[in-house]
């Protein structure tokens, strides 16, 4: 009897708790890692099985171990990018709508830009809500003087198709003024660094780009984690 209760309850204990293939994938990856698959620009090969892993788990799980290894990554290209930088460039994660984000509970490239911030030693705790009220999406940090990071100012106004499978043309054509900078007094001239997790024909970059830029932005700049 007591036999038969412990296969029982080791063969729940598989089904409830099994790892999913791309939690495995990654369980061992490293900064190194990434480093040495890196192409020659530092963003990662979607194609390479692991990065895919790697992207899958924050996208849609905002995985413990993925999430901290992609951020601390990502940390190093952000802080490439700022080194030529005059004064404090404003960090945005992509945007993505709200109805899609009511459905995957998250946003990864909130995920993401937190999780580099946090290796770069700030606190999640530390980021406050500048306006709106105490449940607002909209709020910014000031980082010391390498970083603002600022969620909620560019906005996923139109709730678009997926883009994955779409071709380039029709990408473009997907995203066309599906995105608007609120509140442009906090981005009119400055260096906005737009984060994303995956690049593809860069269509969510460029229309990110132009939101930003009729804001007044002075320079628009993009950072993809991976590139496919």
């Amino acid at each position: 009897m007591q036999r038969t209760t412990r296969v029982i309850t080791s063969f729940v204990t598989k089904l409830l708790f099994r790892t999913r293939p791309t939690e495995s994938a990654v369980a061992n990856l490293s900064v190194a890692d990434l480093e040495r698959i890196a192409r020659y620009d530092g963003t990662l090969p979607y194609a390479d099985g692991r990065v895919r892993a790697l992207v899958w788990e924050v996208k849609y799980y905002a995985g413990g171990h993925a999430s901290k290894i992609a951020g601390e990554y990502l940390a190093q290209l952000l802080l490439a990018e700022a080194s030529d930088i005059v004064g404090t460039p404003l960090l945005i994660p992509m945007p993505m709508h709200p109805t899609r984000r009511k459905e995957r509970g998250h946003n990864q490239t909130e995920v993401l830009c937190e999780s580099a911030l946090r290796s770069l030693g700030i606190e999640k705790s530390t980021i406050k809500k500048v306006l709106g009220s105490p449940r607002s999406t909209l709020g910014q940090t000031i980082f010391a003087s390498t970083f603002s990071y600022a969620t909620g100012v560019l906005l996923r106004t139109r709730h678009t198709k997926p883009q994955q499978g779409l071709e380039r043309h029709n990408r473009l054509k997907n995203l066309k003024n599906a995105m608007a900078v609120v509140y442009p007094e906090r981005v009119e001239g400055r260096v906005c660094i737009v984060v994303d997790d995956v690049s593809t024909t860069g269509a969510s970059f460029a229309e990110a780009k132009r939101a930003l830029r009729e804001a007044g932005a002075s320079e628009v700049r993009c950072i993809a984690l991976a590139q496919s």
